[in-house]
């Protein structure tokens, strides 16, 4: 007899499989890099023997690493640099003892090990198991970290772990400020500009805010080529160029924009925590959406002439901005920004998008859902539009987070910002009780 037909799978089972089959995969991967970097140190260790018994006339020391580099590059092909990379975690096993663990384990890939190898370089070897072990951990759902997250923690916990290095380094790149530029290929060219933190943000902002006002005065370009235009003017002639497009009345390209005279000031938005604002922690602070400053760097900020502080209120425990209870059929400006200032970033999974630059959405469309804070949320317009377009299905779930469900039946739950993370983040030390008056839940001033 012939065997009865399997019934046909259906979508959503399929994409689990194929997301489970992608999982195995990427675990079996990790392992093994692992094993890969296990061969590179019995490499090393066999090469080092090697020139222990070499007898040379060469004036030039040559070492294990640049041997086992050249030759690994030659037989596979890898760059130079990459095979360092590799090296120098594969010599390191004690050091880099969290991360090895990882890798054998397949709860890590090669490329986020080899990160962390690189960013900690300055760092002792006793402060790298709790700042690896933090930067690696799993996301507040469980899940695994995003390529953003990774990323944030880790900048946040090396400037934790040596803040007082961090800021030497940092003093000392601020004397080599420089400019430079060059050609590239059709006709075009590129600049960088090296420039302290706060300075380069600003002018970010500045120009983005400029274009986004000719955009809405109806300018025909795109946001990208009008900030590229109106930088170059701005260095060039000191003011802006004359928007295109036909400017005669009620064309489609018509711009009533004025340009410099209408642009709005730059703006350098910085969380400093009360206790690193009284001198009592020397946490991180955070440029919003661009990085991390020392503590020293974000006082030198915040203490600069024409700096605003704006409080902020934060639970003490869960660093949580404290919530505004309004009710209004449209979201007032005061509600707008306490829905931002709670999410802080954007509410989608993974992603790390500032809330200043996110829409605010209903989570519970409108009309049944009605127009509250605790029915507002920020977000992305990549991640309005996938809630939109129902790729995602998303709930409000407890300690108020939002639940993503992907396509294939995957949840993630994402949670309003904790303002208060860096006073909680390995480095940062200790902080002292303040007085009464002025206790430790007390908003950071920006």
């Amino acid at each position: 007899m012939r065997p009865e037909p399997r019934p046909p799978l259906s979508l959503l089972d399929e994409a689990e499989a194929v997301l489970s089959q992608i999982e195995r995969l990427e675990v079996h991967k990790a392992r093994l890099e692992g094993r890969i970097v296990d061969a590179y140190a019995a490499l090393h260790s066999v090469e080092e023997q090697h020139l222990s018994q070499l007898v040379t006339s060469s004036p030039v020391p040559i070492t294990a690493h640049q041997v086992v580099t050249q030759e690994v590059a030659c037989a596979t092909g890898v760059g130079a640099a990459e095979v360092a990379r590799r090296l120098e975690l594969a010599t390191a096993p004690r050091r880099h003892r969290v991360l090895r663990e990882r890798l054998r384990a397949g709860s890590v890939s090669l490329h986020r090990a080899l990160r962390i190898v690189v960013e900690t370089r300055m760092l002792a070897d006793d402060a790298l198991p709790d700042l690896e072990a933090t930067v690696l951990a799993p996301a507040r759902d469980g899940s695994i970290s995003s390529h953003r997250l990774f990323g944030e923690r880790l900048r946040r916990c090396v400037r934790a772990a040596d803040p007082r290095g961090h800021e030497e380094r940092r003093q000392a790149a601020t004397a080599r400020r420089t400019v430079f530029g060059r050609l590239v290929e059709d006709g075009m060219g590129t600049f960088t500009v090296v420039a302290p933190a706060e300075r380069v943000v600003g002018v970010l902002d500045r120009v983005d805010a400029m274009a986004r006002a000719a955009r809405a005065a109806r300018d025909a370009r795109t946001l990208d080529q009008l900030r590229s235009d109106l930088l170059c003017d701005l260095v060039l002639f000191g003011a802006v160029a004359e928007p295109e497009g036909d400017r005669s009345a009620g064309s489609a390209g018509s711009a009533s924009w004025s340009g410099l005279s209408d642009a709005p000031p730059a703006a350098v938005r910085i969380v400093v925590p009360f206790e690193v604002a009284a001198g009592l922690s020397d946490a991180p602070c955070e440029l919003t959406g661009h990085g991390w400053v020392t503590a020293a760097h974000a006082r030198q900020i915040m203490t600069a002439p024409g700096s605003v502080w704006q409080r902020l209120a934060a639970d003490v425990d869960t660093g949580r901005a404290l919530e505004l209870s309004t009710e209004r059929y449209l979201p007032t400006p005061e509600m707008v920004a306490h829905v931002k200032a709670v999410d802080g970033v954007c509410r989608g999974p993974g992603c790390q998008v500032p809330a200043d630059r996110c829409d605010v959405d209903h989570l519970q469309p409108w009309p049944t859902g009605r127009t509250h804070v605790s029915n507002l949320d920020s977000l992305s317009r990549g991640c309005h539009n996938g809630k939109t377009s129902r790729v995602w299905n998303v709930r409000r779930v407890a300690d108020e987070g939002i639940s993503w469900t992907s396509l294939a039946g995957r949840e993630y739950i994402t949670y309003p910002k904790d303002w208060r993370g860096p006073l909680r983040g390995p480095g940062s030390g200790p902080t002292r009780d303040v007085s009464p008056g002025s206790p430790p839940g007390d908003p950071p001033p920006f």
